[in-house]
């Protein structure tokens, strides 16, 4: 037996495996089935790459939620950009037109490759219904040579093999032999001082990818659909390529190709070749999985982790629900309970803060619980255990979730040495481990990250700059949320702020930097005048063990100067003394200690 919450890359896994652990989650993000062009961004975990592998035909066949490809209402065809060499230094040497046509031709050899690898693997899936019949593999492989030879390829495909197996796999090497005349070619300029002329053929969006798309539509296999080309981590494209691909987007060939486009939130420009701009909603649609699970959809995000859990404990013979396999701290559930009977009964007397009393709870139990920790004498600490926090924990990367629960469960096997005797994960052990896993991200992680941008040229020196700036941040908020959560303030939990005007670019960029790293999320919410909206920052989630801060969904926006949000990158501790002790002065406290019995 393996371990239940193992993490590895869908591209990894096969068809059938996707198909047995997925979990449809379309219906929040119904505009990514749509029949357009589609950005969809989220950091790394949240479950992109899996959402893409799940359209392709072989999976949808193993899910059996078609018995032919051909009745889909589209043809996926997952194309990972990660595993592409596109930084190619010679490449970027490159300028004017020169570059713009190398640039598209290299892109669109590696789609074609993918489309190819696809096509075979339907034809072979196609073939095991039908043996009768070549299913128009043979007219494909002459169609496709007429239309390679058109783009300048000198091979003669008059004589392919007779097999479909292996006319495929000599395609496919044409294709190869291109892309690496290409590279090739991009050497001898490096050693070269005279101008080279470039001899090889030239793949473009318009005059290859599309007629190649329109042989695709054709075949009986595929269905009489547009093909999304599904472009996975495409932020890993450097800049200039980028341009390429936003070209590709601004032509609008949605009746034939979607552009299926994911990013890291580190896509870089939304310029085309021409320098023009691509725009939503005219060109694209934009989905970001990151504001979808931690804004309004948090409670929907719980019922979908909730779903993910059940089905890879019963895949792998586990009778126990999510809830159960991951229990809470009772003796913490009754000493929140005792928390929140006290906070009932000073409403009831009058003394209440909210006009509901369930308001009220929900506001402070677990404020008022955390100070009566603080109690000399008193050793015991908050748990963040139990399968609720750690989905609160996890802050909409479903990732978040599945690793420190595949640690608890090595380490439970690690003590009991017998899989099969696991029914649920030991309290002390998932405190441990999410205690550890939330250091990790804020001290480990982070330092790796510094020593990573960190150099010699100045450039470098400026991204170190800014990753200690980073950490100031997150230090100064994580230290005055706490600092609130144990007020006796009418706000107490706060895991967000809202800067009250523009900041400079400086500041910005760190908020970027935060953003591309996953230590914070971007919203917006809605101005008080009603007209328009603010940008809104809120913290990981998974800080919430490293802060002692409530991960619950409720809390509070606070609202920041870009003066405070300076101090608070270049000095924490006197941010909090200015920001939180001025605010502590200021407000009135209107919650009082609750006398909790050590037993409790």
């Amino acid at each position: 037996m393996n371990n239940p919450f193992s993490v590895k890359t869908p591209e990894s896994l096969s068809a059938e495996d996707i198909a047995k652990l997925f979990i449809d989650v379309f219906s929040d993000f119904p505009r990514l089935l749509e029949p357009e062009h589609t950005f969809l961004h989220g950091t790394r975990g949240t479950g992109k790459s899996m959402m893409l592998r799940y359209l392709e035909p072989s999976v949808q066949l193993a899910a059996k939620k078609v018995s032919n490809a051909s009745e889909l209402s589209h043809y996926a065809i997952h194309i990972p950009i990660k595993k592409a060499n596109y930084g190619l230094s010679e490449l970027e040497r490159l300028d004017g037109a020169s570059y713009w046509l190398l640039s598209e031709h290299i892109l669109a050899v590696h789609v074609v490759i993918h489309i190819l690898e696809s096509l075979e693997s339907l034809f072979e899936k196609s073939n095991e219904i039908d043996s009768d019949t070549d299913l128009g593999w043979k007219s494909f492989s002459r169609d496709f040579g007429s239309l390679c030879v058109s783009s300048g390829i000198r091979d003669e495909f008059e004589s392919l093999a007779p097999t479909r197996e292996q006319s495929f796999k000599e395609l496919k090497g044409i294709i190869r032999g291109e892309y690496n005349a290409s590279t090739r070619y991009l050497r001898k300029l490096t050693f070269s001082k005279d101008s080279v002329p470039y001899e090889n053929a030239l793949f473009g969006y318009i005059d290859f990818l599309l007629p190649l798309v329109e042989l695709v539509i054709g075949l009986d296999v595929t269905p009489s659909a547009p093909i999304y080309l599904m472009l996975d981590d495409a932020d890993n494209l450097p800049a200039r390529m980028q341009k390429v691909l936003n070209t590709w987007v601004s032509y609008r060939s949605t009746n034939q190709v979607c552009l299926k486009i994911t990013t890291q939130q580190r896509y870089k420009t939304w310029r085309t070749v021409q320098d023009s701009l691509i725009e939503s909603p005219h060109d694209y649609s934009e989905i970001d999985i990151s504001t979808v699970y931690t804004s309004k959809g948090h409670s929907h995000y719980y019922n979908q982790v909730e779903k993910v859990v059940q089905k890879r404990l019963e895949v792998y013979g586990f009778c126990s629900s999510p809830e159960e396999f991951f229990p809470l701290n009772e003796k913490q559930k009754i000493g929140l309970s005792a928390a929140a009977k006290e906070i009932e009964s000073h409403w009831e007397k009058g003394l209440g803060v909210s006009s509901r009393k369930n308001d009220d709870v929900l506001r402070y139990s677990v404020s008022e619980y955390m100070k009566s920790l603080k109690i000399p004498k008193k050793t015991n600490t908050f748990s963040y255990s139990g399968f609720r926090n750690m989905v609160d924990i996890s802050s909409g990367v479903i990732r978040y979730f599945l690793e420190p629960a595949s640690r608890m469960y090595n380490e439970v096997v690690s003590m009991r040495g017998c899989e099969n005797e696991i029914s649920s994960i030991p309290i002390d052990i998932q405190d441990r481990v999410l205690e550890d896993w939330s250091k990790e991200f804020m001290l480990n992680q982070f330092e790796g990250l510094i020593r990573t941008e960190s150099g010699t040229t100045a450039e470098t020196r400026s991204e170190s700059s800014q990753s200690l700036r980073l950490r100031n941040l997150l230090v100064s908020f994580g230290n005055g949320f706490r600092k609130k959560l144990l007020s006796n303030d009418s706000e107490r939990r706060y895991l967000s702020f809202m800067p009250t005007r523009e900041v400079d670019s400086k500041t910005q960029e760190v908020l970027d930097l935060a953003i591309e790293w996953g230590y914070l999320y971007r919203s917006t919410i809605g101005r008080k005048e009603g007209i328009g909206r603010n940008t809104l920052y809120v913290l990981n989630r998974r800080l919430a063990p490293f802060f002692k801060l409530d991960p619950s969904g409720y809390a509070a926006h606070m609202s920041v100067t870009p003066a405070h949000l300076a101090l608070a990158m270049e000095n924490p501790e006197k941010f909090v003394r200015e920001k939180f002790s001025k605010e502590d002065e200021n407000s009135e406290s209107h919650g009082r200690q609750i006398d909790l019995l050590p037993d409790q």
